[in-house]
Formats: structure tokens, sequence, C-alpha cells
């Protein structure tokens, strides 16, 4: 009975270890797949509590959550240093639960990024989660003794510094280009106009209505349907909302000319190409991009593509940039967080076709003069497919993973040979 009883035993703490190793190593990893995204949410976080904190910091602070995050689940899930790294959750998870009530119950920002823009929780959900986390971290921490080596000892700092030196490198990859999985609204092969669209027959947005009224300086509040003797005078209508209808996934696409006028449907309702050079922010775009940028417009221009500057600089920023580079495309101002939404590049390109995003470039990899000879239609370097997009996620995912269960057969391998070698010379 006492067997069967620790078997049992075994597999529950097992399982909740595989578990926490599991949402461990996923919160590393949605973050390093876009590590500017993390950035935005810790400068949102330091703005809402009126800290000021340099750009560098902000950045040295993603570079670690997300080592951190993805080094812990690693792990955990193959058995490393099982104590120490339990205790390095419990502890980590011990601040981060009552930091995450705290959001809860004052909401200064509407989501925690915890999962990037993977999986999108509230932060009463994102407390819920870490309190689970946490009673389940110190549940496998008092029966650590239980836990399955999935590696050998020998190894285990083979897979330690393959899992560290892989997501710095992975990281590094998604921040010097573009995140190479995109969750946000904008990612290729979009079209911007259905993503704005409610469909027919979708559901609607759904209201109960109250009404409140006095008599004889009394008042109660009723619902439409109750019944209300004339003797009671009307004082105010209030609506609360039952049910969220289909929300369509863009909703916040608005971009103006520098009058202030809405230049939104003329940008997507152009035929063909139109290339958008996204800059949210000119005072730090690289004065090296400049010839890059105007390249561009040039063979925009001879193609007869349409283009713009898409930015949420000032007219007067603008006006500096246009002396300083010569430039003569137009411009259109558009809200900060929009621009960073669109594209994790300051400055980065997107180009649509008929609307539909067939393209987007970080800094690094915008196209150069020596790409810009033949039109779009014959121009394989301009437009990417939906099978470069997931040849880029399968080269993504033998890069991460595929090395780890190497490590482990290899491992397996070795110790099935020793296994065999001490047997042999036992007989002999």
């Amino acid at each position: 009975m006492n067997s069967t009883a620790n078997i049992v035993r075994n597999i529950i703490i097992n399982s909740l270890r595989f578990a926490l190793a599991l949402v461990f190593a996923f919160s590393g990893f949605v973050k390093a797949v876009d590590p500017m995204g993390t950035v935005y949410k810790m400068a949102d976080y330091a703005e809402a509590f009126g800290v000021a904190v340099h750009p560098a910091w902000l950045l040295v602070g993603t570079w670690l959550l997300i080592a951190v995050e993805y080094v812990m689940g690693v792990a955990l899930f193959f058995g490393l240093y099982r104590r120490f790294y339990l205790w390095c959750m419990t502890l980590f998870l011990a601040v981060m639960t009552p930091f995450t009530l705290f959001l809860a119950l004052t909401n200064p920002v509407n989501d925690c990024g915890c999962f990037g823009d993977a999986v999108v929780l509230t932060n009463w959900q994102t407390f819920g989660k870490n309190l689970v986390l946490l009673l389940m971290t110190v549940v496998v921490l008092a029966n650590n003794r239980c836990l399955l080596r999935v590696i050998s000892e020998r190894m285990q700092w083979l897979v330690f510094v393959f899992a560290l030196g892989s997501v710095v490198v992975f990281t590094q990859y998604n921040m010097r280009h573009l995140p190479i999985m995109d969750f946000r609204p904008y990612s290729i092969g979009t079209n911007i106009v259905e993503a704005m669209t409610v469909p027919e027959g979708a559901p609607q947005d759904v209201y109960e209505t109250y009404f409140v009224i006095e008599k004889d300086g009394e008042q109660r509040t009723v619902s439409a349907d109750e019944y209300v003797d004339s003797t009671w005078v009307f004082v105010s209508r209030q609506s609360r909302l039952v049910s969220r209808g289909h929300v369509p996934p863009i909703t916040d696409f608005h971009l103006a000319s520098l009058d202030g006028e809405d230049m939104t449907w003329e940008v997507l309702e152009q035929p063909g190409y139109t290339f958008l050079v996204v800059a949210n922010d000119l005072k730090r775009t690289n004065e090296g991009m400049f010839d890059v940028v105007n390249d561009l417009y040039d063979y925009a221009k001879v193609n007869g593509y349409a283009f713009y500057m898409l930015t949420s600089s000032s007219n007067q920023v603008i006006a500096d940039w246009t002396e300083h580079t010569g430039a003569t495309y137009s411009y259109l101002q558009a809200d900060d967080i929009l621009l960073k939404t669109m594209i994790r590049s300051n400055p980065g390109l997107i180009v649509l076709n008929d609307a539909t995003i067939v393209g987007k470039w970080s800094a690094s990899d915008m196209p150069r003069d020596g790409q810009l000879t033949l039109p779009m239609e014959r121009n394989k370097a301009l437009v990417m497919t939906a099978r470069e997009v997931r040849a880029a996620h399968v080269a993504m995912a033998l890069w991460m993973f595929f090395p780890l269960l190497l490590l482990v057969a290899i491992d397996k391998n070795l110790r099935n040979k020793n296994t065999k070698q001490h047997n042999s010379s036992i007989n002999n």
C-alpha cells in the first residue's frame, strides 16, 4: 500500500514540477520572442508609478527577467540543481504574488505583460495565476526528493550553459531584427481593413438599463422592467455592460496629416503597394538611416508606390528632420503606442498591398539600394511568403529545443553504456 501511495505521490509531485517548469520556460520564451515589448511594458510601469528610469536600465531589467524565467523553467524541467532553483522560484513568486495583488487592486496598467502578447491576462488573472504557482512551488519544494532526473548530474552543467546561451542569443536576434513570432494584430498576412471590421452577425455589446428614482427624499435604483407608480420622480438613467460583444483585433489604427486631417482610409484604400516607414520617435532615429529611407522613397516613387513616414513626433521635430535629411516624402502622425505595436523598430518598414501586410523589416534589415532594382511584383527580396514565415518558426524551434533533446539522448546513451560495462565487469 505504501508503495502505491509513493507512486501516486511521485506522479503528482512530478506533474506539478513539469507544469511549473513549462509555465516559467514559456514566460521567458515569449518575452525573448518580443524583448522590446517587455521593455515597453516596464516603461509603462515606471511611468504609472512616477519613477524615472533610464532606457538602458529597462533594457538590462528585460534581459535579466527573460534569462531568469527561462533558465529556471528549463532547470526545473530537467531536474538541474533542484533545491536551488526551487528556492529561486519560491522567492521569485513570493515577491511577485503580493506585487500582482497590488496591481490588481490599483490597476496602474491594463495587463502585467507576463506572457507578452501571446497570452494577455488581466491583473486579477495574473494574481490568481501567481498565487496558484506559489502554492505549487511550495508543495514541490517540500517534496523535492521525489523529483525524477531527466538528465544526469555530470551533464546538467551543459544543459544550463546551453539554456542560458540560447536564450541570450535568441533575445538578441529578436531585438536586432523583428520578433520571429508576431503575436500582435499587425503580423504579415493581416489585412488591416478586415482586422478593423466587425463581421456581420457578430455578437454585440449587451447592456442592462437602470433608473434612479426618488420619492420623499428616498432614492431607489430599479430595472427598466420593474413597475413603479407615478408618485416616484425620475432622477437619472444608468447602463451596465452585461456581456462584451465581438471586438475586432485592430481598434486603434488612426493616421492624421500634420494639419490634423484624418488620413486613415486614404492610406488603407491605396491600390497596390504602399510603403510605411515607421519612426515613432524621430529624435532617437539613427542618422545612418537617412540615406536608407531616402533610397526607399526614390524606389517607391519610380515604381508608382505610395510612401508615408509614420511618426508620433511633433511638427517641430518633423520640420527639423526634414531640414536635416532633405526628405520630400509625406508625413503622417499616429499614436506612439500604435506605432510601437505595429513594428518593434525605430525606424521600421511595413509594406502593404491593398491594405494587406506583405513585409516587415527592422532598421537592420531594411532593403538597401542593391535590393531596390526590380518592381515589387518580381522582387522576391521584398515580399515575404507564409512559407518563409513558417520556415523561420521551424528554425527557431530547432535552435531553441533540439539541442536540449539531443543532450538528453546522448546522456541516456552514455548511461546505458556505463550500465552495460558495469554489469559486464560484475559477470566477469
